[in-house]
């Protein structure tokens, strides 16, 4: 279960610049630039990908994500 802290960044972050793979365990995720995801691993989703469109600056996506890698854009992932 994600709480409050964990969109807070009370358990860290990792901020991403680049396309390289990131894992670990995150309860939201704040897009910076304007991104687009090549993989997003999101536990209990289901229904279609969220890859290969632009999600614009300032949204912030909740959940539980295990794994993300970007095509483009900067997102900063606040650890669970």
């Amino acid at each position: 279960v994600v709480g409050t802290t964990d969109v807070k960044g009370m358990n860290g972050v990792v901020v991403t610049t680049n396309t390289s793979a990131v894992t670990g365990t995150f309860g939201a995720i704040q897009i910076l630039e304007d991104a687009t995801f090549s993989l997003l691993t999101e536990t209990g989703a289901s229904g279609q990908a969220m890859t290969g469109f632009s999600i614009s600056a300032g949204t912030v996506l909740y959940g539980v994500f295990t794994a993300y890698t970007l095509s483009s854009g900067k997102v900063r992932a606040y650890k669970a």
